[in-house]
């Protein structure tokens, strides 16, 4: 198979989700036939066939997706699966079995307790992220795709039946208890069982920090490494047992097949078996080196069995890692020849995978550490070591376990201090924007300056081109205006970048500040704020000031009269204080402190960001405001705000309510809802479509783009 029909496959896929449409898939397919038919160039119709049905099937998987409504109070039958680790807490999952239209799915379950049985629960259903914002569409789409709709958090339990734990369960289990026993030191052990397993459940959090923080995490994913570890323990037991090696490899592939069950079909661990299946297969066939045709065939199988792995992160770093192993490994060995073999080949595999995760990495969660590249070369070699002696602990009970378990032990507490020490001393990589852009694309045109396909003029015409359109592109969008609003649940925080700098308008709560604007604020590469303004003095608007200032620099604070000043000084940014009623040339008694808020107007007509402003104050405001054309609606739309006599004077076409997700306040109050819809207001809320983001382009006109896509 050529590759080009899988790069077909692929583009095919990509389209398909942009589009979702049967018609333009029906179409590419019928142009495939016709070339196919009266072309002489069959490679390229075949190639518009693969494409055709990446399309086809892309729209049928999509199509079939569970559509739940989030922020109602619903009532699921629920089967418990397995205890995970969320973030600081613990949770649980489980599969829907009522109501019918979303069995089948998985749901998170956060509770003070956990037995494994069949639950009937009432609660509210939330989107599986908790801040829809730039930056985390790759996670939540790799939720979504996989089954993963939502959570309930401490939801009613109306009924419990608990149930016995079936075979593979018993199993899993019992090789818990054995990793518990046998290593008998609970750091250790925890990481144990992530390295053989991926449950990483039992992790004490500075532990996993340490592993993330130092690029080692991809050692408790379960890929490729890990099945070529236990393949070379099988199948060096079998060999030692002196058994043909027909017998020996149809053993090592049903121990592989288990393994899989036994772990969990995650995506690069279904890769990676089914590429020691194809290449044992050639082993036995006396055909070496069947290393990329393995890989088309695998990724070619898993793609028309399901195109939405595609948007898996885990399995595009799997999938990208082994191709660039495969193609570039030899000609680094030459570039690092002075370096004894070990070393050199660690080094080598350590330094591609690298190269490809650097930008992934950043561009998933955030930074990365310049520890990375050291870590992997200590650790990687140590592996083998590591899985071999925690899975024979977990899998013989008694004297044998711990006798196998003492290695391991010593070995485990060793690299936790080690991974511990690194992050005394951290040395992270935060980029996000351009810097991130191009760092792709250095990463691109170095990997394929290492894979020695032949072009490698083309490739540098490739790398200088793509540069170029980065550039060019990143300059055009510096030259539009641009507001975020961002998701910060039951708060507010609007990021504005115009004329090349940003500006940022609150922050949310305390963790909002830190869970969901800073990574936004990252990803979207502002490493500097011009202005942070905060329209007034409630937690849901200032929360997060220290958390973000903690991190990136801001020239100047922006706060009304009523703000506590320390607040923003603890955190060394200079501070304005302005008089919100000055502005105005008013003098009005204003005893709510909502109506002191600082009201925003961007480029005098495009957005008008009103905080938390209630009729007294619109009334101050109205005489001396212009008609925008987009409008924040004030206090989250309470009923208290947005007149229609406020709404006649600003006049937008585009209203944003930033509310939180079923929020104890009933905002947005219907009431608001109705005089925006008499205004002919094009409603946009945060609860509903996630981070709303509007541009404002140099003729005027406007377009918005929700992270929902509704």
């Amino acid at each position: 198979m050529s590759w080009w029909l899988v790069a077909g496959l692929v583009l095919g896929i990509i389209c398909g989700e942009l589009f979702n449409h049967w018609l333009l898939a029906g179409l590419s397919l019928g142009f495939g036939l016709v070339l196919l038919v009266f072309s002489r160039r069959q490679a390229v119709a075949l190639c518009v066939i693969f494409f055709a049905a990446g399309m086809l099937l892309t729209v049928f998987h999509l199509q079939g997706l569970y559509r739940p409504e989030y922020g109602r109070e619903e009532v699921l039958l629920i089967k418990s699966t397995k205890l995970v680790q969320e973030g600081d807490s613990y949770a649980w999952q489980g599969k829907v079995l009522e109501p019918e239209s979303l069995a089948g799915a998985t749901v998170l379950i956060y509770s003070d307790s956990y037995s494994s049985g069949v639950y009937r629960l009432r609660g509210v259903l939330y989107p599986p992220v908790q801040y829809r914002n730039p930056g985390q569409g790759w996670h939540y789409k790799r939720k979504i795709y996989n089954g993963e709709i939502g959570c309930l958090n401490r939801p009613e339990t109306l009924s419990y039946q608990p149930v016995s734990l079936n075979l593979l369960q018993r199993a899993r289990e019992n090789y818990r208890q054995n990793i518990l026993d046998n290593i008998a030191c609970p750091d250790s052990a925890a990481l144990a069982l992530a390295l053989t397993t991926g449950d990483r459940s039992m992790l004490a959090g500075e532990l996993k920090s340490a592993l993330y923080l130092t690029g080692t995490g991809h050692i408790m994913a379960i890929s490729g490494l890990h099945v070529g570890i236990l393949l070379g323990l099988i199948l060096g037991l079998l060999r030692f047992l002196r058994l043909s090696r027909a017998v020996a490899a149809i053993i090592a592939l049903v121990c592989i097949a288990v393994y899989i069950v036994f772990a969990g079909p995650s995506p690069s661990l279904v890769r990676a078996a089914l590429m020691a299946a194809w290449g044992v297969a050639a082993l036995l066939a006396g055909r070496e080196k069947q290393g990329f045709t393995a890989l088309q065939w695998t990724v070619f199988a898993m793609l028309l069995y399901n195109p939405l792995q595609l948007f898996d992160y885990a399995f595009v770093f799997s999938l990208i890692s082994t191709f660039v192993c495969l193609r570039a490994k030899g000609s680094l060995d030459k570039l690092l020849v002075f370096l004894p073999t070990l070393i050199r080949q660690t080094a080598a595999v350590t330094i591609l995978i690298q190269l490809v995760a650097l930008p992934l990495v950043i561009g998933l969660f955030g930074s990365s550490s310049l520890w990375s590249l050291f870590a992997n070369i200590v650790i990687v070699p140590l592996m083998p070591f590591l899985a071999g002696f925690s899975l024979l602990a977990g899998l013989l009970p008694g004297a044998m376990g711990a006798v196998v378990a003492f290695p391991a032990r010593i070995l485990l507490k060793g690299v936790a201090a080690f991974l511990t020490l690194l992050t005394e001393f951290p040395l992270p990589i935060r980029m996000g924007g351009l810097g991130l852009a191009l760092t792709a694309v250095a990463s691109l045109g170095l990997l394929l300056h290492l894979s020695g396909l032949g072009f490698k003029k083309t490739a540098y015409l490739l790398v200088t081109g793509m540069s170029i359109v980065v550039l060019v592109f990143n300059f055009f969008t510096h030259c539009v205006t641009t507001v975020w609003f961002l998701d910060v649940g039951q708060g507010e925080a609007i990021v504005i970048r115009a004329r090349g700098q940003w500006t940022l308008v609150d922050c949310g709560d305390a963790r909002a500040g830190e869970k969901a604007v800073l990574p936004a604020l990252r990803y979207l590469g502002a490493d500097r704020l011009k202005r942070v303004i905060i329209s007034h003095p409630h937690a849901d608007h200032l929360g997060g000031l220290a958390a973000v200032l903690a991190e990136v620099p801001a020239d100047q604070v922006v706060v009304n009269f009523s703000l506590d000043l320390p607040q923003a000084t603890e955190v060394s940014a200079p501070v304005t204080v302005l008089d919100g009623l000055e502005i105005c040339s008013h003098q009005l008694e204003l005893a709510n402190v909502n109506d002191t808020s600082l009201l925003v107007s961007l480029g005098g007509d495009k957005v008008l960001l009103t905080g938390d402003i209630e009729a007294d104050g619109e009334m101050l405001y109205s005489p001396r405001l212009r008609p925008h054309q987009v409008l924040k609606v004030a206090h989250h739309g309470s009923k208290s705000s947005t007149s229609p006599a406020f709404l006649e004077q600003v006049r937008p076409g585009i209203a944003v309510v930033s509310c939180g997700l079923a929020n104890s306040f009933g905002f947005p109050d219907e009431s608001t809802l109705d005089n925006l819809a008499r205004a002919k207001c094009r409603v946009y809320r945060i609860d509903v479509c996630g981070c709303v983001r509007a541009v404002f382009w140099p003729w005027g006109g406007v377009s918005v783009k929700t992270f929902a896509g509704r």
